[in-house]
């Protein structure tokens, strides 16, 4: 099964200019939702990030995958954004599906305790074919 992201449709939301985040919204070729995370994901970040979630988690139908490969910090705020993401679409047709390759992500969700509450993939590709870590 070939993994694309789609480059049609794509929106990056930056906010301010003194704030190490960005945030973009593709899909697969299957039509999954993407949404990946650049930069900082700590408090001044969180109000956009979880604007984007609940706009792709109500737009769409299935999977959603959040891709933090690019994400170089996630404070308590953001993962309690992902938990009530993941909460939201607990239902047997929905599901939330994380992508984290950095250390330091996958340091934070052990920490937790959440990396056992995910489906967690090493890159977008294992994701699109449902091979998570483990």
């Amino acid at each position: 099964m070939a993994v694309r992201v789609s480059a049609q449709g794509t929106s990056w939301a930056t906010p301010g200019p003194r704030q190490r985040f960005a945030v973009a919204v593709a899909q697969l070729g299957n039509g999954t939702p993407v949404v990946s995370v650049m930069g900082e994901l700590n408090l001044a970040a969180v109000p956009g990030f979880e604007r984007t979630l609940l706009d792709v988690t109500e737009a769409a139908t299935g999977e959603v995958i959040v891709d933090l490969t690019r994400c170089s910090f996630l404070d308590s705020r953001g993962v309690r954004a992902l938990v009530a993401t993941r909460q939201r679409l607990e239902r047997p047709d929905r599901s939330l599906a994380l992508v984290a390759a950095s250390a330091i992500v996958m340091r934070i969700l052990r920490f937790t305790g959440f990396d056992e509450s995910f489906d967690i993939y090493p890159s977008l590709v294992a994701a699109g074919r449902g091979k998570s870590h483990g």
